[in-house]
């Protein structure tokens, strides 16, 4: 009985945001999300807000600024609420970095409990634009966004790491013979 009665007031709350997605939501703010370069030719940025003051009822409009690989490159994110129930989503946007102008450059899809995208993008600083509704008190969200990092770059990096490799070789060559001769 309590799981109905908890499903029709997030039903509710969900509505109610649709219906006034133009007011001023409660809680809002901008974050600059720094990328992990992992082993393989991707890079991660992991995302996401932790609301414990907020209650059931009140909006967000949240802004995640990315910075994007050197070259066009494939990116996709998802969002999903950290507790099923906790959160409706109303409204996704992908901004250019000027947090005004639309890019269309990737599918977006937006449903209640889940946001996500993917797309080619050309380099540059582009704001992921999520708005919504919190269902129950204190909750959050997390996202993942992923790019590939271009071929060229990649090798780029590995022919960087094996020059310094072939330099540190070649300075203790010449400490050894200079140790040896004196």
């Amino acid at each position: 009985m309590k799981s109905i009665k908890q499903f029709m007031l997030g039903l509710v709350l969900a509505t109610c945001a649709v219906f006034n997605a133009s007011a001023t939501p409660t809680y809002s703010d901008l974050f600059f999300v720094v990328p992990e370069f992992g082993p393989t030719t991707t890079q991660t940025w992991d995302f996401g807000i932790s609301a414990p003051g907020a209650l059931a009822g009140e909006t967000f409009e949240f802004d995640f600024l990315f910075n994007t690989p050197p070259e066009p490159a494939w990116f996709s994110f998802v969002v999903f609420p950290d507790v099923a129930g906790s959160i409706a989503f109303t409204g996704l946007d992908l901004l250019a970095g000027d947090l005004v102008t639309p890019i269309d450059a990737l599918s977006l899809s937006l449903a209640s409990e889940l946001a996500r995208g993917a797309g080619w993008i050309t380099s540059g600083t582009y704001d992921l634009r999520l708005a919504g509704t919190f269902l129950v008190d204190g909750a959050g969200f997390t996202g993942r966004a992923v790019s590939d990092i271009p071929e060229p770059v990649s090798l780029a990096l590995v022919a960087l790491g094996l020059a310094g490799m072939v330099g540190a070789r070649r300075r203790k060559a010449i400490v050894d013979t200079a140790t040896e001769a004196g």
